[in-house]
């Protein structure tokens, strides 16, 4: 285990930013695939079946692969704080990378039957269990090596991977589906996206090879090393965090079922909408979804930079509002060409990625860094598992049931959730996140938190 007292220097940030960002485009690029191509994979792994329920069908087994989740969440967010944020980087982006590699090789229903959705299953099972301790260790690592002055804008970039992984499978299936027919595309096609993990997981490896954990965790472990040598008893941390952090668990469970549910409606659902829903075709709908991601994510970096000026408090109810406000025309807008359709989705992706910043610092500012990890990856997964990965079916059916326009209301009923979480729930970090640029104040928090950490206990 490192000491506070190592002198090493400390590991440069944009190396940091980096390696944590390449295993959020993995996750992103991978489950986008899947929702791009699910009407392909519904052909493929559920050809039996009525089209429409067969796309139930692939959404469901998008939905399921969420359920170990909380699984991996739970044994990573205990590696993470008991051994370290970079081991479990390591660990999943490896297994993460494999599975889907994997999936691009799986034999079709046509040639082994019922056993082609359960190894597609298995598949998606082993992605969720690694993005269990994925999703959250990633933020931990970036905002621990930031100071509180730019947190915001340093987590920014890893937010910015998320929708450069959305776009970049939305451009993939664009261009696939525009250059070869539905036979070569169902023939092989179709599984080059997914094989492009194995090249993808070899870089994220280097990178985070390179990185060492923040000072800040350092300190905390070495102090919990005497006191789990001392006290023979001493509590796991995820015992500890439902012991001293329950309730600040509970706001970060609310907040990630709201960005969770947006998220997977935008990046799994919505080209299943503008193609099935609302009679685009293939090209349109991957073009829209690609300029409006790409708009998306070159905004993160002066979003980012806005965050670090004003309240959490405040940052997280304008873009819980603006949702609100937004959904609708979203929904409807993507009934009415392809220039309507581009504006209304990009302002909502634009809304929508933002509220992950916010998620990425509220799993640090809310929990003591001894619990960290394990305080924040079981709500984090927990809340994921049962509204982000039952997003796309319930979205499918709510359009399919009533109208193209339904969804929207299922967002706007999230979103005023989201808005009541930010203001009763949330840090109010102002005091922290704005400072005076003129008096050449730079508050660096990390150094403050090693000098102060002492475990909870």
């Amino acid at each position: 285990m490192a000491s506070p007292i190592d002198h090493r220097p400390p590991t440069d940030i944009r190396t940091v930013r980096r390696a944590g960002a390449i295993g959020n485009f993995i996750e992103y690029f991978d489950n986008a695939l899947y929702g791009f191509f699910a009407v392909t994979i519904a052909q493929l792994f559920f050809p039996e079946v009525d089209p429409v329920v067969g796309l139930l069908s692939t959404f469901a087994l998008f939905g399921v692969s969420f359920v170990v989740r909380p699984l991996g969440a739970i044994v990573f967010g205990h590696i993470g704080d008991r051994w370290g944020r970079k081991t479990v980087l390591i660990s999943s982006i490896l297994m993460m990378s494999l599975a889907t590699a994997v999936i691009g090789m799986l034999p079709t229903y046509s040639t082994v039957g019922i056993l082609a959705p359960v190894l597609l299953l298995l598949c998606r099972l082993l992605q969720g269990f690694s993005t269990g301790g994925e999703s959250t260790t990633a933020f931990v690592l970036v905002v621990e090596h930031s100071p509180v002055a730019s947190r915001a804008r340093n987590t920014a970039p890893l937010v910015s991977s998320t929708i450069g992984a959305s776009a970049a499978a939305s451009l993939i299936a664009m261009i696939i589906s525009s250059l070869v027919s539905t036979e070569v595309l169902n023939a092989w096609m179709w599984r080059v996206p997914f094989i492009l993990a194995i090249p993808l997981g070899i870089v994220g490896l280097i990178l985070r090879m390179k990185v060492d954990d923040a000072d800040v965790y350092k300190a905390a472990a070495e102090v919990s090393s005497v006191i789990r040598s001392d006290e023979k008893n001493h509590r796991s941390p995820l015992v500890q965090a439902f012991r001293v952090a329950k309730v600040k668990m509970l706001v970060l469970f609310l907040w990630v079922a709201f960005k969770a549910t947006i998220g997977y409606i935008t990046v799994a659902y919505m080209a299943t909408n503008l193609m099935h829903f609302e009679g685009h075709s293939k090209t349109s709908a991957f073009a829209i979804i690609v300029i409006a991601l790409g708009i998306a994510c070159a905004a993160m970096f002066p979003i980012g930079r806005l965050a670090d000026r004003i309240s959490r408090k405040h940052f997280a109810m304008i873009l819980a509002a603006g949702i609100l406000v937004w959904s609708y025309p979203t929904f409807v807008m993507a009934g009415h060409g392809f220039v309507v359709a581009t504006i209304g989705l990009t302002i909502f992706a634009t809304l929508q990625f933002s509220t992950m910043i916010t998620g990425g610092l509220a799993v640090v500012e809310l929990f003591p860094v001894d619990i960290r990890a394990s305080a924040s990856a079981l709500p984090y997964a927990l809340a994921f598992t049962i509204f982000g990965g039952t997003a796309p079916l319930v979205a499918t059916w709510l359009a399919s049931e009533f109208s193209p326009t339904a969804p929207a209301f299922y967002v706007m009923i999230c979103a005023i959730g989201g808005f009541f979480v930010g203001w009763l729930g949330l840090p109010n970090a102002s005091e922290m996140a704005v400072l005076s640029e003129d008096d050449g104040i730079e508050l660096d928090m990390t150094e403050r938190e090693v000098a102060e950490a002492e475990p909870t206990r």
